[in-house]
């Protein structure tokens, strides 16, 4: 259950990053995964995998998807994502 909560926490956090990122930007890196490595709170390291996508086809709202892998497998773990509308707006 802690590990859980952990990661949790580790993805909340982020996403908190990736929000502050503007619409114009996310354009930029559509269909560009990327990826880094995290540390959270127990001290593991994580594999963390941003994906970037239309929400919909013909849709100019961006869906960006986090995804928690662990670092040796890359075995996912948990995954969230929000909808960024050219405005800025949330919809997710």
């Amino acid at each position: 259950m802690w590990q859980a909560q952990v990661r949790r926490q580790l993805v909340e956090e982020e996403l908190t990053k990736l929000r502050e990122v503007p619409h114009s930007m996310w354009r930029e890196v559509i269909g560009r995964p990327m990826r880094k490595t995290a540390r959270a709170r127990d001290n593991r390291a994580y594999r963390v995998r941003t994906v970037v996508d239309w929400a919909e086809p013909g849709s100019s709202n961006i869906r960006v998807t986090i995804v928690l892998e662990t670092a040796s497998f890359g075995r996912r773990l948990q995954s969230q994502s929000f909808v960024l509308t050219p405005e800025n707006r949330f919809l997710e």
